[in-house]
């Protein structure tokens, strides 16, 4: 790597590091360890999008605070350029309504689905993660769409019985017009890599 490329990544990172757009509030969280504890699950396990920057990151770290307040900071993997996605907007990146949930919510175990119905007043569905994931991968086949779920900052959030959740975000391919067919395929391959992880995991 020429001296200039290198003092330029290194100027990127730097700017990265600064802004906060990759900081998550654990603030709000009643049990501030039990939603560390849940967040770990996923490092390096779902996608994480910067709206700031219009970057999807595949390898990243989660940096935890030694003090008892503050934020938990993404730090994206600097050594892997290939692992992270640029020009995504962020029309391109919509929620979904549906929550990663610990299965102590429901008073079970392993990781869990809360699905939104399929029309507004449909009730919801709380599965296990692999038989939610199957749910969610046949439903928007049927909208002949891809699901595609990373995570955004705020996305760690509280459920009704004070355990941490996650949130889903989802990438929507058709509005990505800035990017070509082979950066869209390599974005639908690192985030298919992370959901088996999280299916065997799960």
């Amino acid at each position: 790597m020429s001296p200039e490329i290198a003092l330029l990544a290194d100027a990127r990172w730097a700017e990265l590091e600064r802004q906060t757009d990759l900081d998550w509030d654990l603030d709000a969280i009643t049990n501030r360890q039990e939603a560390i504890d849940f967040l770990l699950h996923f490092e390096n396990r779902l996608c994480v999008y910067s709206g700031y920057v219009e970057k999807l990151y595949s390898r990243y770290s989660f940096v935890v605070p030694e003090e008892e307040h503050g934020s938990i900071t993404i730090l994206p993997d600097e050594m892997a350029w290939h692992d992270t996605f640029h020009d995504i907007p962020t029309d391109a990146v919509l929620p979904t309504g549906i929550h990663i949930l610990p299965g102590e919510v429901l008073g079970a175990s392993g990781l869990y689905l809360k699905i939104p119905g399929e029309h507004r007043l449909s009730p919801s569905h709380e599965l296990p993660f692999q038989d939610g994931l199957k749910m969610l991968i046949q439903r928007y086949q049927n909208l002949g769409q891809q699901f595609l779920p990373v995570l955004a900052k705020g996305d760690l959030r509280e459920y009704e019985a004070r355990m941490p959740s996650l949130h889903l975000h989802r990438i929507d391919t058709s509005r990505m017009r800035r990017n070509s067919r082979l950066e869209i395929s390599n974005i639908k391959g690192a985030i298919a890599d992370h959901l088996i992880g999280l299916f065997r995991q799960g």
